[in-house]
């Protein structure tokens, strides 16, 4: 049963995806800030069959616009009559291996840079704000086993196995959107190497030798390498496009002593904040403790903290000789204690706990390309397609959130003008996170609701908080109006 069908769902993107003339009309708004010149220098160098691989590329990146889910519907239709070529055309470009589409991804970065630095609303938007990396990755889940490198991963959510691969994402919080920066894509090879699959399966997977120059084997290349490894890889590739940020936000599996030290070894300019297990031996002043015994050791230096309604306690302490700060943070209706630790020690648990909420973000971005973007549908055995397929999918979302930015900002009209700055303060997951909380505190707490799954279903829910959030204000201006 559907509840609240006519309410539009919890997404950046999603009013652009469901309204046609309105994404035709978004690419065309958008895209033609875009200097896509060197972009084209990049693509001129992979000629297909004679065809253009500029006029390929701009084809494919604009299927999503008009519905076509797939290069076959994009033939079914015979709308484009002045396309002179056959649809091997798209698909040989997909699987070119020289195509450098994460080179490609960043010029594209680039220049939602240039945009949204030219295009700043507010002197609010223009103020020295904290900035992030984001790490995370996500289950793209397969059915065929011919795929190449494709095997049994574990899901984190499910706590199962299925077939498919990993996608590992770094993402950028510039202060108000989500930008991804780059990516990779990952499978387990297991104890035996085998995937969790029968030789049979393995021999039947499909393979290709690319040229160890090109791109295409560098990337595939990636595949086997640890999610850790790969994550300061990434971050370390941002950094040499002169990408930087203040922190790096991740959740409990990432935390641990080699990303810790990885971080820290590409510069100490950038701090890590995230969750750690509580399993970890910790020292504080020269003594050993499991972390999840400290609650009860600092049971008088708990302290409540109303803003976020919860207890914590603020601890230094030292893990594998990194020293960083620690707040042992209980919710209302959680008997357990969360560990959220910074490497800036002068952090404040507000702020750390402000900070840390941002990496929601990028759960909103892998719900919205699956959902809108298709980001899970390439059904190709070749790697190389799969890199086409989500850098164009990527591209396409930075497209949509730009235009979602400076739309909203610019269409709120009279009724906001006196908490339009409330409204550019507060971005969209600060402006969600605080109807969260309040909702778990006043209803699901009661329940024994844990607060892990209930921030995962709101992720996945229909309603839009961020409407009712807008609606809220525009009452709350009125009444002010009113009493004034």
């Amino acid at each position: 049963m559907q509840l609240n069908k006519g309410k539009k769902s919890l997404s950046e993107i999603n009013k652009y995806c469901t309204k046609s003339n309105l994404f035709i009309n978004t690419f065309g708004d958008i895209l033609k800030e875009f200097d896509l010149k060197y972009i084209n220098s990049l693509l001129s160098k992979s000629k297909l069959k004679g065809e253009n691989a500029a006029k390929i590329f701009q084809i494919l990146f604009v299927l999503q616009y008009f519905d076509f889910k797939n290069i076959r519907r994009f033939y079914q239709s015979k709308k484009f009559q002045n396309i002179d070529f056959k649809k091997d055309v798209f698909y040989d470009f997909m699987k070119n291996s020289k195509i450098d589409w994460r080179n490609i991804m960043y010029l594209f970065v680039k220049q939602v840079f240039k945009i949204t630095e030219n295009k700043s609303v507010t002197a609010i938007e223009q103020e020295k704000k904290a900035t992030f990396f984001i790490i995370d990755d996500s289950l793209l889940e397969k059915s065929g086993k011919t795929i190449e490198q494709i095997g049994k991963v574990y899901d984190h959510c499910s706590h199962a196995y299925s077939i498919g691969m990993k996608l590992l994402t770094l993402g950028f919080w510039n202060g108000k959107s989500f930008i991804p920066l780059d990516f990779s894509i990952h499978n387990e090879p297991g104890k035996t190497g085998k995937r969790g699959l029968k030789k049979k399966d393995l021999d039947n997977q499909f393979t290709k030798e690319r040229t160890t120059d090109s791109a295409g084997y560098k990337r595939v290349k990636e595949v086997e390498i640890d999610k850790i490894q790969m994550s300061i890889n990434l971050i370390f590739n941002a950094l040499k496009r002169k990408i930087c940020a203040n922190y790096v936000l991740a959740d409990s599996w990432f935390v641990c002593e080699p990303f810790l030290i990885g971080i820290k070894s590409l510069t100490k300019a950038i701090d890590v904040i995230g969750l750690m297990k509580t399993n970890r031996i910790i020292e504080i002043k020269g003594q050993k403790h499991k972390a999840i015994t400290i609650a009860d050791l600092k049971r008088n230096e708990i302290h409540y903290c109303k803003s976020f309604k919860c207890h914590y306690i603020s601890l230094v302490f030292t893990y594998k000789n990194i020293e960083m700060k620690g707040f042992w943070v209980r919710m209302k209706g959680q008997d357990s204690w969360k560990l959220l630790i910074s490497t800036d020690k002068k952090l404040s648990f507000i702020n750390t706990m402000r900070y840390y909420q941002i990496r929601w973000s990028i759960e909103v971005f892998y719900k919205d390309c699956k959902q809108n973007l298709g980001l899970n549908t390439c059904q190709s055995t070749d790697l190389d397609a799969y890199f086409a397929h989500l850098s164009i999918v990527m591209m396409n979302y930075m497209v949509l959130s730009l235009r979602k930015r400076f739309e909203d900002y610019e269409s709120l009209g009279e009724l906001f003008k006196h908490t339009k700055e409330l409204l550019l303060e507060k971005n969209l997951v600060e402006k969600i996170w605080e109807i969260i909380v309040e909702l778990y505190i006043q209803i699901f707490s009661e329940l024994g609701v844990n607060l892990d799954f209930f921030i995962k279903k709101m992720v996945e829910m229909k309603e839009s908080i961020e409407e009712y959030m807008k609606n809220t204000l525009a009452i709350l201006s009125l009444t002010n109006q009113r009493a004034a």
